[in-house]
């Protein structure tokens, strides 16, 4: 007995020793030192906590005969903690970093560490210590400590504890194929390097301060296949087939590569579902959501369709006879790369609304600290820039958020695009909250952006769309970093994927409001407040197009949906040919010679969850009525906001936080209003 007890105590001093030789594997409130994580640290992490992770598992395995809550509930969550922190910070250095080397090492160690989680919910040993200790223990537990539990048995039996050794074995080696697959998709969207070259003719209409940037020897400009440059060339791009070359280009990234990879995800996703008895991938993915079954997502999307058509209708109506007046003689439908060219014609002949004249009253910089200023306002948190932090990139930003006097994270800010980094907007999580006895470790998380960048000495002006995207983006960002829960795994990202989008959805609504604007929105060259009579002319122009930018959202949440649905019809058809029936509900032609579906990254990330961007903005903006009767910049309002949605997590239930907060039951009034929508 001493000796085994001796060989025990020698196992975890060393376990403890090396995963203090690791940066990844520290659990501190000292920044990671980024610049020391190469490829040989990224592997070893893994190596290392897959071991030690191994005797945890054993650990509460063993503990059957004598449960509590601290070598069973509290064990279980250490495990799964330790797991998803590593996990999030391989996903940052895949995602961010330069260095091709340890940029691949990540996304290997990802597959490997991915493919570890996933078997933890396949062991039946430990599956059984859960549930029974959630059995025989639960008069002693509260309602979060049966909510974790709860969630974790529905996890293990939707992943597999229903079957028998050999349907688990088989089903490991779907997720093995399905892990690898994911990362590859997103791996070809971002190293995709694609350029184009165009002559000054071809670019009339674009800014000079974007083609300066462009111009080479010889009259030609070559512009990067991006975000921010195909925006620009789709709005000013005087020539049609200019806008139509940068469309096709950006709507054609990572294929042909990505259209096997999807191919063969659609395959496996379905494959899994039909293992674990579940008609269909989708049924899977929602079975543990809001949704609950894919009935209730159909109607939802159905519902959209039908009241948003015939807006949409009119609208496009309106756009085609602009693009005429615009291009006489011309008798040609609107197509996809006319819109947004049309949409700012319109918004300047319509409403006198100068869109380019509004960007300078949204400077890079001065929009940062005028939207932390908003948050701090409203939220009653206190954010401030920190210095000699090591980052992954130089042009990283970072920060600290207090509350109450006491810090309660920190965050990093990677604002531009750059080669083989991620190519959207996203919260990537860092740092988990832990905390132990009495040592805490705060959270912390980086915004990974693709903002239009100053250049030639021309400071960097977002479009009222970015700013809403920002704000958008720091509603993730503080949600993660204010929940403090006593359990780890019921952080913030953990509610439910129908419902994380609505805090920070709700937050989006603060870029129309006159009273958070001014605070802010300040003219770069003078320095002058944006004039009420400007946000005025913004304010009647907001609701222009939103039928069509809604059923945008709808036609790409009935494409996720019907290829994890109806597999079987997809198949028969073809994913491109598919993707191709549902497109004409945004009535305007299918862009032939374009694939949106390979660099749809939510395709990956959101498989059969896309439509929970607009069921989370039915509650964000049922929310944000409070704030309409109570006041936008109301701080008492604000701090409720805080406690009861954002610091609870997911330590409750969704509908629950959302009716303490209201008041009384959840309705979609408000978001109806919100994209033009009477009822």
């Amino acid at each position: 007995m001493k000796k085994s007890i001796s060989l025990l105590i020698a196992v975890v001093i060393t376990c403890c020793t090396l995963q203090a030789q690791n940066i990844l594997l520290q659990h501190s409130n000292k920044a990671i030192d980024f610049t020391k994580a190469d490829a040989g640290v990224v592997t070893e992490s893994v190596e290392m906590l897959t071991s030690q992770c191994a005797g945890k598992i054993t650990a509460i395995v063993d503990a059957s005969g004598k449960q509590t809550k601290a070598n069973t509930l509290t064990a279980f969550d250490e495990l799964l903690y330790e797991l998803n922190d590593l996990s999030s910070k391989l996903g940052l250095i895949a995602n961010t970093f330069t260095e091709d080397k340890t940029r691949d090492a990540a996304f290997a160690a990802s597959d490997k560490l991915s493919l570890y989680l996933s078997n933890i919910y396949l062991n039946e040993g430990l599956y059984k210590a859960i549930k029974k200790f959630a059995t025989a223990k639960a008069a002693l537990l509260n309602a979060s400590e049966k909510k974790f539990l709860s969630d974790a048995l529905i996890t293990f039996e939707k992943n597999g504890m229903k079957l028998d050794k050999a349907g688990r074995d088989k089903l490991e080696a779907v997720n093995t194929k399905l892990i690898a697959l994911g990362n590859q998709f997103d791996r070809n969207i971002a190293e995709s390097k694609d350029s184009l070259s165009f002559t000054a003719a071809d670019l009339e209409g674009v800014p000079a301060t974007a083609t300066a940037a462009w111009e080479r020897p010889g009259g030609q400009y070559v512009v990067r296949v991006n975000g921010p440059n195909n925006t620009n060339i789709l709005e000013n791009a005087v020539n049609a087939n200019t806008r139509k070359a940068m469309f096709l280009a950006y709507n054609n990234r990572a294929y042909p590569k990505n259209i096997d990879v999807l191919d063969s995800l659609l395959f496996y996703r379905n494959e899994l579902a039909k293992q674990l008895g579940f008609s269909s991938y989708a049924a899977y993915s929602v079975v543990d959501k809001m949704a609950g079954n894919p009935a209730t997502v159909w109607a939802f999307e159905k519902g959209l369709e039908k009241q948003l058509a015939p807006l949409v209708k009119e609208e496009i109506k309106t756009m085609t006879a602009l693009k005429q007046q615009l291009y006489p003689g011309n008798t040609e439908p609107l197509f996809a790369w006319d819109y947004s060219y049309c949409q700012k014609k319109l918004l300047s002949s319509k409403y006198q609304l100068n869109t380019d004249e509004v960007k300078e009253y949204f400077e890079m910089n001065n929009t940062l600290k005028g939207m932390m200023a908003v948050y701090q306002k409203i939220l009653n948190i206190d954010i401030k820039e920190t210095t000699n932090v090591p980052v992954w990139f130089n042009k990283v930003k970072t920060y600290e958020v207090w509350k109450d006097g006491v810090k309660t994270g920190e965050f990093y800010l990677d604002l531009y695009p750059r080669p083989n980094k991620y190519t959207h907007f996203a919260c990537f999580p860092i740092s988990q909250y832990r905390k132990q006895n009495k040592s805490e470790v705060l959270p912390t998380a980086a915004l990974v952006c693709n903002f239009p960048e100053g250049d030639n000495g021309q400071p960097a002006l977002l479009k009222h769309s970015d700013v809403i995207t920002m704000f958008h983006e720091f509603g993730h960002l503080v949600h993660w970093l204010v929940c403090h829960p006593a359990i780890s795994s019921q952080n913030a990202f953990g509610t439910k994927g129908d419902f994380i989008e609505a805090p920070s959805q709700f937050l989006e609504n603060w870029c129309w409001e006159y009273d958070a604007l001014k605070l802010f929105a300040k003219n770069y060259k003078t320095g002058k407040v944006l004039p009420l009579s400007l946000f005025k002319k913004m304010k009647q122009a907001q609701l222009v197009n939103a039928g069509g930018a809604t059923m945008r959202q709808v036609q790409l949440g009935v494409t996720d949906f019907t290829y994890e649905d109806k597999y079987e019809e997809t198949k028969a058809k073809g994913i491109e040919e598919m993707s191709k029936q549902i497109y004409p509900l945004v009535q305007l032609p299918f862009p032939e010679g374009s694939h949106f579906i390979c660099n749809f990254t939510h395709l990956n990330g959101y498989a059969a969850n896309y439509y929970g961007y607009q069921w989370s903005k039915v509650y964000a903006q049922d929310m944000f009525s409070v704030f309409k009767k109570k006041g936008v910049m109301d701080k008492a309002t604000g701090v409720r906001y805080r406690k009861i949605i954002l610091e609870n997590g997911s330590t409750k239930p969704e509908i629950q936080i959302v009716e303490e907060f209201l008041g009384r039951k959840s309705n979609n009034k408000a978001y109806l209003e919100s994209i033009g929508v009477k009822k």
